[in-house]
């Protein structure tokens, strides 16, 4: 806009020139400028429409962290791009969160650019980058034509690592030990006891429970335990009606605070959550620090895809679906039920973060999130809060 005030007046100028004095001078002056002009506007027409963009971003990013991307310019045709410019918009599709950069440029004959910018989410989940249209300049900054680009991509913000276990839920009924063991039969495990009787036949001698058997006049034998392998499931939903960044960034938090537990407990549990790239569920094993960040990436990858719950539906719908003695279902959305679909299938804990909770009997606790950093340089969401209530279903 003002390169093209500072050319109307400077044509202007001259045309008033030409006219009070007569000079021949200022009229070739003022053709030269107009057909200057005219050829520049010509040139535009041709001008970035071979151009290819690419958006280079890191997988995964920590929440509070500045990450570093890049966006590529190169230029196919043998027509230079005089001046580009554009918006290189981001949106959290887990919180909501948005905005845009401006993306300045000009392109030789064949030739690339790239240039860096910096990122940073005060929130976990899933930002993604487009840069959808941008605009090119003549040489003289006078006119603009619009420009295609269909370029997207996107970095996962991973929330702090947690140090709170899913015992800061455990209340009554809520024990962790019990996804460890079998109640049912016995095994060979000493860490638990599975039952006390009197002696049969055939029975190990390394399993007498001497103080009991001096007590009681009888032989006594102790049964150990038999470790159970993945009989709880864990089933996180992203899916928020009304986009909530305080509930999202709270059931983000969870969902890693009670990874971590499994993991360090030696838990056998697995967790589901909805792969966005494959468009089906994703059921993995929790062992190692891998199996961590891998199905937390993809729980903040799958924020804001659907527009209802879906890893309850999807999970009961796999025809390879195996069946659990323990479900936690994990939401972030108060009006989600679909955790009702399983009924009957196990015994169900539920973990809403965010809302109102349930009517029934369960525990309330007050998530303060982004105590776990240790960089106390940069204001964190400290004094943000989240209520959690966690019940059982029946």
């Amino acid at each position: 806009m003002k390169s093209r005030l500072i050319w109307l007046l400077w044509l202007a100028g001259i045309a008033a020139a030409a006219v009070f004095t007569g000079e021949y001078l200022y009229m070739v002056l003022l053709l030269i400028f107009c057909v200057a002009l005219v050829m520049s506007g010509l040139f535009l027409i041709g001008t970035g429409r071979k151009v290819q963009v690419q958006i280079l971003l890191p997988r995964a990013s920590e929440r509070g962290s500045e990450f570093t991307g890049k966006i590529r310019l190169q230029n196919l045709s043998v027509l230079p791009v005089f001046a580009g410019k554009g918006k290189l918009w981001w949106e959290n599709s887990l919180t909501g969160e948005k905005g845009w950069l401006t993306v300045s440029c000009s392109l030789r004959s064949k030739g690339d650019l790239t240039l860096e910018f910096q990122g940073e989410s005060q929130w976990c989940g899933c930002v993604a980058f487009t840069f959808k249209e941008w605009y090119c300049q003549d040489l003289f900054h006078v006119f603009s034509g619009k420009r295609q680009a269909k370029e997207s991509n996107a970095v996962v913000v991973m929330p702090d690592r947690q140090k709170k276990g899913f015992s800061f839920l455990a209340g009554e009924g809520f024990d962790m030990e019990s996804f460890r063991y079998s109640g049912k039969r016995p095994g060979e495990d000493p860490g638990e006891t599975f039952d006390i009787r009197t002696y049969r036949p055939g029975d190990n001698i390394r399993q007498i429970h001497w103080k009991l058997t001096g007590k009681l006049d009888d032989v006594m034998i102790r049964e150990k335990s038999y470790p159970v392998d993945d009989t709880v499931l864990l089933l996180a939903e992203s899916f928020q009606k009304k986009r909530n960044p305080l509930w999202a960034e709270t059931a983000a938090e969870v969902f890693a605070a009670i990874l971590e537990d499994f993991m360090e407990r030696k838990i056998s549990g697995q967790a589901a959550v909805y792969d966005k790239n494959a468009g089906r569920i994703h059921i993995q094993k929790i062992r190692t620090r891998e199996d961590v960040e891998s199905v937390l990436y993809l729980f903040l990858q799958s924020g804001g895809v659907k527009d209802k719950p879906v890893v309850v539906q999807e999970y009961l719908e796999n025809p390879g679906t195996v069946k659990f003695a323990e479900y936690i279902y994990l939401t972030g959305e108060p009006e989600d039920l679909s955790m009702q679909l399983l009924n009957g299938r196990g015994q169900v804990t539920v973990i809403q973060c965010g809302g109102k909770g349930s009517d029934s009997e369960g525990v309330q606790i007050t998530w303060k999130f982004g105590l776990q950093r240790q960089d106390k340089d940069k204001k964190q969401n400290t004094d943000n809060s989240c209520p959690v209530f966690c019940w059982k279903l029946g």
